[in-house]
């Protein structure tokens, strides 16, 4: 009995020590980098016993289209998609050294993880709902084929800038000019009322149903990629 005793105060004097050395929440954490001109990151990063157990990094276009690595053209930017991971469960941190040629892809690998491990934080951020940022977010695709694309900058919990991109069935983007007067106008007050209006949620503008619902749709998909309790 004596040794039973003895027994479970080890195991239970082992279960602190290892509490108070988990520095992250077990579980799977997702988040976003910055959203840049033409791409943005996402990580996925797997928590075990407190550490940092493997980390899964993609990118995608300003297009929101996934980057495929094997066909890519810039070798760098799939190395470093492919390595720095490694490094990051071997530090048991973000930090690690940029690759070279690939700054780009290295610097939204970094700032992902490094919000995916706010997120895994036991002492995370409650006072507020995003990260400030730049995010992109895309809508459902319409009948004709095309969908939006937008970039919703975050300061505060609040869009202070916000642009858009129409992506047709064939891949382009269409040129603004090509949409004409009421589009044009709509987009413009789409704008002023994003920032104005409580995220994600502009009142139909008159002319432009259906602009307003995709984009509501395109933001509130970046919101949500901006989320810190998600």
């Amino acid at each position: 009995m004596k040794r039973l005793s003895l027994l479970l105060a080890a195991v239970l004097v082992l279960s602190l020590s290892v509490l108070a050395n988990a520095q992250y929440i077990d579980g799977v954490y997702e988040a976003w980098s910055d959203a840049g001109a033409k791409s943005t990151g996402y990580a996925e990063v797997f928590i075990e016993d407190g550490k940092i157990a493997a980390v899964i990094y993609r990118e995608f276009t300003d297009k929101m289209v996934e980057k495929d690595w094997t066909t890519y053209p810039w070798p760098q930017a799939g190395e470093a998609a492919r390595t720095l991971g490694l490094k990051m469960v071997e530090n048991q941190s973000a930090q690690v050294d940029i690759v070279t040629g690939a700054t780009g892809t290295s610097t939204m690998f970094i700032q992902a993880v490094e919000r995916a491990l706010i997120k895994a934080s036991p002492d995370k951020p409650t006072d507020k709902k995003y990260f400030d940022g730049v995010f992109m977010g895309r809508s459902d695709v319409a009948s004709r084929g095309y969908y939006r694309v937008v970039w919703v900058t975050i300061q505060d919990d609040k869009i202070v800038d916000y642009k858009a991109q129409r992506v047709l069935a064939d891949g382009s983007i269409q040129d603004p000019a090509e949409y004409g007067w009421p589009l044009e106008m709509a987009r413009e007050s789409y704008k002023e009322a994003a920032i104005n209006s409580e995220p994600g949620y502009v009142d139909t503008i008159s002319g432009a149903t259906g602009l307003t619902q995709m984009s509501n749709i395109a933001v509130r998909d970046a919101l949500n990629r901006a989320r810190i309790d998600k």
